[in-house]
C-alpha cells in the first residue's frame, strides 16, 4: 500500500517539467537513487547500478526518469544524483573509476547550514558568486537548494575543451573549489558570528564519484525540491515558499554558460592548488572546525564578557 505522502513523491516525478529538467542535468553523469527502503545496515538504499552487469546507472532522455522510478517501485525511489563528473562514456564498471574517463567535470560549492539560518546561508554564497565575478565568473553560475543550504555551481562546459584536454576536468574542478573556499574563508567565519550560524560551512566534496542533488529532486529528508535559483536573485528566495513539492519555484536559465569564462580562474586555481589529492592520506585542516572558531572569535571580541 502505497502512503499518501509518498502519492505525492510519485506525481512530482511523473511531471514532464521535473523529468525534462532533470533528464538534462542527468546527461552522460553517472546516476545514483536513494530510495526509503533502508537496507541490511539501516541506511537508505541508493542505487548506482543496473543489473548483474553492474551497468553505471544513467538517464538520457525525460522518460527515463519515470522509467527508472517504475523500475524500481518496491524499493521506494526518492532522491535522484548525479556525479559531479560528466563522462565520454557509461557502458560498464569500469568506465567510472577511469579518470581519463571524465570529459567535464562541475565546480560545486556545499554551503551547509540549518535552515533556520537561511540568511547566512544566503550572504555566504554571494560572497562566492561575488569572488566568481571577480575572476570575470558571470554568465555560468547557478545556485541550488539543498534542501537545507545550497549549492554554487559553474557549468562544467565554462572550463573549455582545450584547457580540459591539458589538465583533467576533475582536478581543475576540484582546484576552483578549493582556492575559492581559501579566498571567502574569514568572510564565512564572519557570517557565521554575525548569524549565529554555528552549523555554517562551505566544504569541498569533489571527488572522482561524488554524487549531487539533481536540479528538482525531492530531498532526501523532507519534502522540498531542490530548485535552481536566480544567482541574482538569491535574496529573493524563500525556502518555505518557493521549494514546496505541490508549487515550486524553479530558475530555468541554469543550463546558461559562456565556454572559457572560467578558464582564468581555473589556471590560476591549478597552479596555486594543484590537483585532486589522489592518494589517501589523512589530511590536516587548515582551519578549526567553524563552531571553534566563533567561540575564540567570540572570546577574542570580547563579546562573551558583553553578554555576562
Amino acid at each position: 500500500m502505497t502512503s499518501n505522502y509518498y502519492k505525492e513523491i510519485l506525481e512530482h516525478y511523473n511531471n514532464p517539467k521535473v523529468q525534462s529538467e532533470i533528464a538534462e542535468f542527468c546527461k552522460n553523469r553517472w546516476v545514483g537513487v536513494q530510495c526509503e527502503t533502508l537496507d541490511t545496515h539501516g541506511k537508505k538504499v541508493l542505487v548506482r547500478y543496473l543489473g548483474r552487469r553492474r551497468i553505471p546507472l544513467q538517464i538520457h532522455h525525460p522518460m527515463d526518469v519515470k522509467n527508472l522510478v517504475l523500475r524500481f517501485i518496491s524499493l521506494k525511489p526518492r532522491t535522484i544524483y548525479a556525479t559531479a563528473n560528466l563522462y565520454k562514456r557509461l557502458t560498464k564498471e569500469e568506465d567510472v573509476v577511469n579518470l581519463s574517463n571524465i570529459e567535464a567535470c562541475m565546480p560545486t560549492w556545499d554551503v551547509d547550514n540549518n535552515l533556520e539560518n537561511w540568511d547566512a546561508t544566503v550572504q555566504t554564497v554571494k560572497e562566492i558568486i561575488s569572488t566568481l565575478e571577480s575572476y570575470g565568473v558571470t554568465k555560468s553560475v547557478f545556485v541550488k537548494f539543498s534542501g537545507r543550504g545550497a549549492h554554487v555551481h559553474i557549468h562544467p562546459y565554462a572550463i573549455s575543451e582545450n584547457l580540459r584536454r591539458k589538465h583533467n576536468p576533475l582536478d581543475l574542478a576540484y582546484a576552483i573549489v578549493e582556492y575559492v573556499r581559501e579566498k571567502i574563508h574569514r568572510k564565512v567565519l564572519d557570517i557565521a558570528v554575525r548569524f549565529k550560524a554555528e552549523k555554517l560551512r562551505v566544504d569541498n566534496e569533489i571527488d572522482p564519484q561524488r554524487l549531487f542533488v539533481s536540479p528538482l529532486s525531492i530531498h532526501r529528508e523532507n519534502l522540498k525540491v531542490s530548485v535552481c535559483i536566480n544567482p541574482r536573485k538569491i535574496e529573493e528566495f524563500n525556502p518555505e515558499e518557493d521549494a514546496k513539492l505541490a508549487k515550486f519555484n524553479h530558475y530555468e536559465g541554469w543550463k546558461s554558460y559562456e565556454e572559457g569564462e572560467a578558464n582564468e580562474l581555473a589556471e590560476k586555481a591549478y597552479e596555486f592548488v594543484g590537483g585532486y589529492p589522489t592518494l589517501p592520506k589523512p589530511r590536516r585542516r587548515k582551519h578549526p572546525p567553524v563552531d571553534k572558531q566563533i567561540i575564540k572569535w567570540l572570546s577574542l571580541t570580547g563579546f562573551e564578557d558583553r553578554k555576562k
